[in-house]
């Protein structure tokens, strides 16, 4: 998929370089053999493009896990809070307006979560921008997947529950539109299960697989310059504040090798695999 996204690039008439990078993505693959058989990365190239399929994928693995680190020292923290899974949206915009609505929908959510009764009860959050492709209307459709650690007050009273008209009101107001998006806001089942769902959601890829065939070269132009400069995962509040603790790396822009964890590799039989474009799979040398 990545060898056929350049190969879109490259009809689209993108830079030599940018083309290069995506042909090359997880080209050279190297592994250490551990102990128990199982083989773990520690070495490749990922061009980080916002659209490679291979590097969203690395980085949807690196956010579950460290969200997942997070979620858990924050609940040791705050064992009595509640955890509540808010999408905002926005109506669907063409491809020359999808940058433009994405930073109006980045400062839309920060006025949002200033407001005093969204502030009351929140300790923390984390948000992914994800964008999918309407193929009927040749549309975009940009919207914000947030999931909220609470204080469990916010379901004591009108004065802390926000009801999910009153968000979409909020979330109205934060755009400056002058109609009412659709907002959706539901309680995480206090499980194990339901939080790890929950996070799983968020961790979606921004942007969801294409169909990469010719009918897709528009579609990959409006995505790259959409996306352009543009974060779409980010930490508030306590989770902000235990990433830092953590000291955990940056999901976006850092090493997508170490997905997982930062425990020193064993001892082992180094394995280096080269994907083969004529076979159309990786072999071991």
């Amino acid at each position: 998929m990545s060898l056929k996204l350049a190969d879109i690039f490259k009809d689209l008439g993108y830079r030599q370089i940018l083309v290069e990078r995506l042909s090359s993505c997880g080209e050279v693959l190297k592994f250490i053999q551990q102990q128990d058989g199982s083989l773990k990365l520690y070495q490749a190239y990922f061009c980080k493009n916002k659209l490679c399929p291979m590097c969203n994928w690395r980085r949807s693995m690196k956010y579950s896990y460290q969200t997942s680190r997070i979620v858990d020292e924050a609940i040791k923290q705050e064992p009595n809070a509640r955890f509540l899974f808010l999408t905002l949206t926005v109506r669907n915009v063409d491809g020359e307006d999808l940058n433009a609505t994405l930073s109006q929908m980045t400062q839309a959510f920060n006025r949002l979560f200033k407001y005093k009764k969204v502030q009351k009860n929140m300790l923390g959050f984390l948000r992914s921008v994800e964008v999918t492709y309407n193929e009927k209307e040749k549309t975009y459709h940009p919207h914000i997947h947030v999931l909220l650690m609470v204080k469990s007050s916010y379901f004591s009273g009108k004065d802390n529950y926000i009801s999910q008209k009153e968000w979409g009101e909020m979330w109205s107001k934060s755009l400056k539109v002058d109609y009412y998006p659709i907002v959706d806001i539901r309680v995480v089942k206090q499980s194990y299960q339901g939080i790890e769902k929950a996070i799983v959601e968020t961790a979606k890829y921004p942007v969801k697989p294409m169909n990469l065939d010719v009918t897709d070269k528009q579609v990959v132009d409006d995505l790259y310059h959409g996306l352009y400069r543009k974060r779409q995962l980010g930490f508030g509040g306590l989770f902000k504040v235990i990433k830092k603790q953590l000291e955990l790396d940056d999901i976006e822009n850092g090493d997508l090798i170490h997905t997982s964890d930062k425990n020193e590799l064993s001892e082992g039989t180094k394995i280096v695999a080269i994907w083969n474009a004529t076979k159309q799979n990786y072999f071991i040398i």
